[in-house]
């Protein structure tokens, strides 16, 4: 239970089911009415979208609800130990699939109303294949990516283009200073807590005051071709 005990942040409706949108990452980075995802130098002040954008062959995967962020009912949450990540599990659309960029919703608590600059601090995001083998590690802080005048950032990272067959997970270690959005309804079952002392895999669930779980959707995205 203690490795499942989260800080949550702030809370904020929706409906849908995990889907691919096709299309190209220079769109993802150009136009924010895509897919409700600002490159890492834009607010998400967007509309998600589960209609396809057909460019090439390219798809973005994703394990929430697609609806649009502005209204979907979220928290945002850290990470239950300094070691442990919180993990999307996806599966490629396609043998030879190539991943080429993840998406990840998070903040640092700042915005322009501090009247501190921003702190550093590191952040880490891990490939893992089916067996949870290590396939890319990336690591920087996180003002780049996630300091915003707004309070919250959706950063795109792009990485080295790694082809996966079947599935993988994608971690993100905030390494509990920075909040990973998280929605709150219509949980996919593909959002878990993975511990990489141990090497194990959790369930992405929130504990409520109750001492209850509450099954929840980590925003965090796949993109490739």
């Amino acid at each position: 239970m203690a490795l499942l005990c989260l800080a949550t942040l702030c809370f904020s409706c929706l409906a849908a089911s995990p889907t691919a949108v096709s299309l190209g990452l220079s769109q993802i980075k150009e136009s924010e009415s895509i897919l409700g995802a600002p490159a890492k130098d834009q607010s998400t002040n967007a509309t998600a979208t589960s209609a396809p954008v057909q460019n090439k062959n390219i798809t973005l995967l994703r394990q929430d609800s697609g609806t649009n962020l502005s209204e979907m009912n979220r928290t945002y949450s850290v990470s239950p130990t300094y070691g442990s990540a919180q993990a999307v599990k996806f599966t490629s659309p396609k043998p030879g699939w190539r991943l080429e960029a993840v998406l990840v919703m998070a903040t640092d608590g700042w915005n322009s109303s501090s009247k501190q600059l921003p702190t550093p601090l590191p952040f880490a995001i891990e490939i893992r294949d089916a067996n949870l083998r290590l396939l890319y590690h990336f690591a920087d802080t996180q003002l780049p990516y996630f300091t915003s005048n707004t309070g919250v950032r959706m950063a795109v990272i792009e990485v080295p283009a790694l082809p996966i067959d079947g599935d993988f997970f994608v971690c993100f270690y905030g390494y509990r200073s920075l909040g990973l959005a998280t929605e709150l309804q219509n949980a996919t079952g593909n959002s878990h807590y993975f511990e990489k002392q141990t090497g194990l895999l959790y369930p992405g669930v929130l504990i409520l005051r109750n001492n209850q779980t509450l099954p929840v959707n980590f925003i965090i995205r796949a993109f490739g071709e």
